[in-house]
């Protein structure tokens, strides 16, 4: 077995990809940015060292976004692919090709074997997998599983009333549009064992009193509460918007009274560090902001 690490390195919404030279194993087919992990190298550091090595690139490793092991002919790998940002424009150094494309894009591309059930987490949208769930953003076929949550009045609870009909479908179109204007928003949670679709949580673009501020969110269907999944998907969220936005502070708005969002952002270390109003449906709404600085990380 051969460790092997890669790097999935987002920008703009675009990912980068390689195409292996024509005289290695495999040439000409696409790979993610990585190689080998050398003797006393942690796979951090060997990924940092490759993409060097390989493009001139300094990359900045964060969250795991998938492990894979596979038999080759010649080789067995196991694969850790880690979420990145980087610094600087990667050069052509060893690669027949580079390319910046859009993740659903990435099937029109013929990868290593071993990167093929990347690829189709990729096109289907999966942004974050964690020990129990994954997720991934959200499509119009998405709205007969979030109307149950989005108009239940106990998990509405902070917006005192649930959304009818046609607010449950502009809170998804609002969110598709996020993705296209910002990158990111809230992406569906399924869970791994069964598929179920449990909730939402994302990275989102918050503004207060018109500074903008990179923050996260969720709603999870009341059926799926005291089981952690809100503490779980929150924290790589978190992790994704240190690791792969380049965020330096993470922040969620919550109702004083909201206790139960109030508990999962303690439980991921954030703290209070201020208040505002916020006005719905012609309401004032006082709001605390928790917060989470990257260098503090996350409980």
């Amino acid at each position: 077995m051969v460790e092997v690490v890669a790097a999935l390195v987002w920008r703009d919404g675009k990912i980068l990809i390689c195409r292996r030279p024509a005289d290695k194993a495999r040439a000409l087919l696409w790979e993610f940015p990585g190689g080998k992990v050398e003797a006393g190298e942690t796979k951090q550091q060997a990924l940092v060292r490759e993409c060097r090595e390989e493009l001139a690139f300094e990359v900045m490793p964060g969250s795991v976004f998938c492990e894979v092991t596979y038999t080759y002919p010649d080789i067995t790998i196991h694969l850790t692919l880690f979420n990145c940002t980087a610094k600087g424009e990667p050069q052509r150094l060893e690669h027949a090709e580079l390319s910046w494309v859009q993740p659903q894009d990435v099937t029109a591309y013929d990868f290593c074997p071993a990167d093929k059930v990347i690829v189709e987490k990729l096109a289907r949208g999966v942004k974050l997998q964690t020990e129990r769930l994954e997720l991934r953003e959200l499509t119009v076929s998405d709205i007969d599983n979030l109307r149950p949550i989005l108009q239940d009045a106990d998990v509405m609870y902070a917006w005192e009333t649930p959304f009818t009909d046609s607010e449950a479908e502009n809170w998804l179109a609002e969110n598709l549009r996020r993705y296209k204007t910002d990158g990111f928003s809230f992406w569906t949670v399924e869970r791994k064992t069964d598929g179920a679709f449990i909730g939402v949580c994302g990275p989102l673009i918050e503004t207060i009193n018109g500074v903008r501020h990179t923050g996260v969110a969720y709603i999870f269907a009341k059926a799926y509460w005291g089981n952690g999944y809100a503490a779980e998907a929150a924290a790589a969220c978190v992790s994704y918007a240190f690791d792969s936005l380049g965020a330096d502070e993470v922040i969620a708005e919550i109702r004083p009274e909201n206790k139960k969002s109030r508990h999962v952002a303690e439980r991921l270390g954030m703290t209070v560090r201020g208040s505002f109003v916020k006005t719905y449906k012609g309401k004032t709404m006082p709001h605390l902001i928790y917060a989470l600085a990257k260098e503090d990380g996350i409980t």
